[in-house]
C-alpha cells in the first residue's frame, strides 16, 4: 500500500467534524493578555501573516480566532474594477483549477474531477451553470479570511450542504476523490445584471471551526447537520468587494459564473497568489 493511500485511509477514519468543532472552541479561548500576545505572535511567526495589514495592533486581539478573522486596515485591499461585467477574486488565496465547466464536470487536480451536480447538490442550480465557468481559490493559514462579493449583484438564495471536513491542502486535493463535492459547503447565490447567476461556494475543511455569513445569522458546523436552503427575507444588494462571509480558520472558495460569454483574464495562471479585488475575468 502506498503511503498516500495509508494517509487517506487514516483521514477517513478520524472524527474530523468533532475535531474541527473542538478546535474552533479552543481558538476562541481568551487567555490573559501576556499569554495571548505570545499565542498571537507565535501564530504570526510560524504562518507568515503580514500583521501590518491588520485593522488593529496585534496585542488588541483577545483570542486566536479574533486575530484569524481580523479585518484589514483601510486601503489594504482595492477592487480593480467595479464594473457590472467584471468578476474579481473574493478572497486572498492561491488560484487552483479554473476554466470552463464542460459537460457538467469541474477539474480538481491531475487525474481527478468532480460533477457540478454533486457540488451544488441541486438539479436546478446545475442547469444554471452548465456551459459556465469556475475558479477555485485555496486559503492558507497566513491569508486574510474574510470572503467578499466577486460581482455586483443581489443575493437570491443561500444553501447549506452538510458533508465531511477533509483538509483542502494540496495533498488532499490530489488524493481524495471529489473532495470539494463531499466536504461541507455554504453557498451564496447571486443574480448579477451582466454575468447572470453567480455562486460563491465556501468549502469547509478540517479545523475550520465554522463558516459564518456576514449579512445573515447562519454559521456552519455548529451542531445542526441537515441540508438547508432558503431565500433572504430582505433584499441584499452587493458590489464587488462587499463582505459576504467569514472563515473561522481557513479553507477554499469556488466561484461559479453562469454567463457563457465570461472569459478569464489572459494573465491568470494556476498556482498564482491572488488578493481580494484582483480581476478574475469579464464578459
Amino acid at each position: 500500500m502506498k503511503k498516500s493511500d495509508l494517509a487517506v485511509g487514516l483521514l477517513k477514519r478520524l472524527p474530523k467534524n468533532a475535531i474541527s468543532r473542538a478546535f474552533g472552541v479552543i481558538s476562541e479561548v481568551e487567555f490573559p493578555s501576556p499569554v495571548q500576545q505570545v499565542v498571537n505572535r507565535s501564530f504570526v511567526h510560524f504562518s507568515g501573516v503580514d500583521a501590518q495589514e491588520a485593522e488593529k495592533p496585534l496585542q488588541e486581539y483577545e483570542s486566536l480566532n479574533a486575530f484569524f478573522t481580523r479585518r484589514l486596515r483601510q486601503g489594504a485591499r482595492t477592487v480593480e474594477a467595479q464594473e457590472p461585467q467584471v468578476a474579481v477574486s473574493p478572497v486572498d488565496g492561491r488560484l487552483g483549477a479554473f476554466g470552463a465547466i464542460e459537460e457538467g464536470t469541474l477539474f480538481q487536480a491531475k487525474g481527478r474531477d468532480y460533477r457540478l451536480l454533486d457540488l451544488v447538490d441541486s438539479a436546478e442550480e446545475e442547469q444554471h451553470f452548465r456551459g459556465g465557468s469556475y475558479a477555485t481559490i485555496y486559503l492558507s493559514p497566513r491569508d486574510y479570511h474574510r470572503i467578499h462579493c466577486p460581482v455586483q449583484g443581489r443575493v437570491d438564495k443561500i444553501s447549506y450542504i452538510p458533508g465531511h471536513l477533509f483538509p483542502v491542502n494540496p495533498f488532499a486535493v490530489e488524493n481524495i476523490d471529489e473532495l470539494f463535492a463531499v466536504n461541507e459547503r455554504l453557498i451564496t447565490y447571486l443574480e448579477s445584471p451582466q454575468l447572470g447567476r453567480v455562486a460563491v461556494i465556501k468549502v469547509g475543511a478540517t479545523c475550520v471551526g465554522r463558516i459564518s455569513l456576514s449579512f445573515a445569522a447562519l454559521s456552519t458546523n455548529s451542531g445542526f447537520r441537515r441540508r438547508r436552503e432558503f431565500r433572504p427575507e430582505q433584499e441584499f444588494e452587493f458590489s464587488q468587494g462587499d463582505e459576504l462571509a467569514v472563515f473561522n480558520l481557513g479553507s477554499t472558495v469556488i466561484v461559479l459564473v453562469e454567463s457563457g460569454e465570461f472569459a478569464f483574464g489572459q494573465g491568470l495562471i494556476g498556482g498564482e497568489l491572488l488578493q481580494m479585488g484582483e480581476e478574475l475575468g469579464r464578459v
